[in-house]
């Protein structure tokens, strides 16, 4: 028995953490899907979403044992006898700890609009036509169905045209024509009067450059100039003519034919936009990028209303031209979709229950389950970094 138990003790940490580690990471990852598609059909229902956080998972394994040995005696009939009990106890205590997200650091990542920098993830492996579909209003004021982002829309809305737009813009993405990345630009005025050449030494161009500035020879005199890393859009050599490009330019007003364009979100300073007709032909994309809320908002119009809750009232519904109810699945169709039935679903990849219904995404349905990667992925670089202090409940789960 001693020899069981100090082996028990020392294979039982590493054997613990082969058994238990990946299972605690595909709980935490589908009860994050199950969380976020809850609040995206809570959203569908305009109810509030509720965000609760599992920040930590505290296990404790023990290992004990105990034996005795009788000394060689029967208890019950005389002669020799080798009786004697042992046991050996194995526990697992995991104490989860849960934080409600509430006040300012909820509202902070929910209702801040998203940096126009963020769509440098598509170096990550979002898909561009994905990313720009689901994180803008518009772009150069071409909208992206902006009543979809309203929890009870009164009037219809379609994306047909910067659908479009963006559909071009991956077929050239595609086949490698198109990269979005971060160039290095120099503002035209200068920031400072111009001073003798001599005047400035190595120092001064050392400190120009950690504060964002570089000199620039005007004649025999040197002017300082701000450096700004710009977000842009490259289209490369092979794809500046082509009749993709040419009808993407035509869609969003750019000048067609370029091979850099400047992305600026419409929030920056000294961002402007104009209504389309008054816009002229430029070399700028101005995005007017949406919150993590009004994002959420958009995808939950992708959720497939049951027919009792759409003639009840449950679910609120806009009115189509026709008086018929508006059918919000066909702003998101091909990209985000959430079925709904009464029986739990056989095949999905992640299943929820609300309001005496199952809401689910097929496992098939791969653009819908990227999309809520991507939504996760944008939702925790919007969090902000310093958490609030809410409380935190504790729970101890072992037995």
């Amino acid at each position: 028995m001693a020899i069981l138990c100090l082996a028990s003790a020392g294979c039982v940490g590493p054997a613990a953490v082969r058994s238990t580690r990946l299972r605690y990471n595909e709980v935490i990852r589908a009860t994050n899907d199950e969380q976020l598609l809850t609040n995206l059909v809570r959203l569908r229902y305009a109810d509030s979403p509720v965000f609760i956080d599992l920040p930590n998972i505290t296990s404790q394994f023990e290992v004990s044992g105990t034996g005795n040995y009788n000394g060689g005696y029967g208890l019950q009939f005389p002669g020799r006898t080798s009786l004697g009990t042992g046991e050996i106890t194995i526990r697992d205590t995991p104490t989860l700890s849960y934080h409600p997200r509430q006040g300012r650091e909820i509202a902070k990542a929910l209702l801040d609009p998203l940096s126009a920098d963020l769509l440098s993830v598509v170096n990550a492996g979002a898909r561009l036509d994905q990313l720009f579909w689901l994180a803008l209003n518009d772009i150069n004021d071409v909208q992206n169905a902006a009543q979809a982002t309203v929890l009870i829309p009164r009037v219809p809305d379609r994306n047909d045209r910067f659908r479009r737009g963006i559909q071009l813009l991956a077929e050239i993405d595609d086949r490698g024509g198109a990269e979005i990345g971060f160039a290095t630009s120099e503002e035209g005025d200068e920031t400072s009067d111009p001073i003798p050449i001599e005047q400035v030494g190595a120092q001064d161009l050392m400190g120009a450059a950690k504060d964002g500035y570089v000199f620039r020879a005007r004649g025999d005199r040197m002017a300082l100039l701000k450096r700004d890393r710009q977000l842009t859009l490259k289209i490369r050599a092979p794809f500046r003519d082509s009749p993709e490009m040419a009808e993407l330019a035509e869609i969003f007003n750019l000048t067609p034919g370029l091979g850099r364009y400047k992305i600026k979100s419409e929030l920056q300073p000294g961002a402007e936009s104009s209504p389309l007709e008054a816009l002229p032909v430029e070399d700028t994309i101005y995005l007017n990028l949406r919150s993590v809320l009004q994002i959420m908002t958009f995808l939950s119009k992708g959720v497939c209303v049951p027919e009792e809750h759409a003639r009840d009232g449950t679910a609120p519904m806009t009115p189509d031209i026709d008086g018929r109810p508006f059918d919000w699945t066909s702003v998101t169709a091909g990209q985000f979709f959430v079925a709904s039935q009464k029986r739990r679903p056989a095949d999905a990849e992640v299943a929820i229950q609300y309001r005496g219904y199952w809401f689910y995404i097929p496992r098939q349905d791969v653009n819908s389950r990227s999309v809520l990667a991507v939504l996760e992925i944008i939702f925790s670089l919007q969090e902000s970094d310093e958490k609030a202090a809410g409380p935190v409940l504790t729970l101890p789960t072992g037995g």
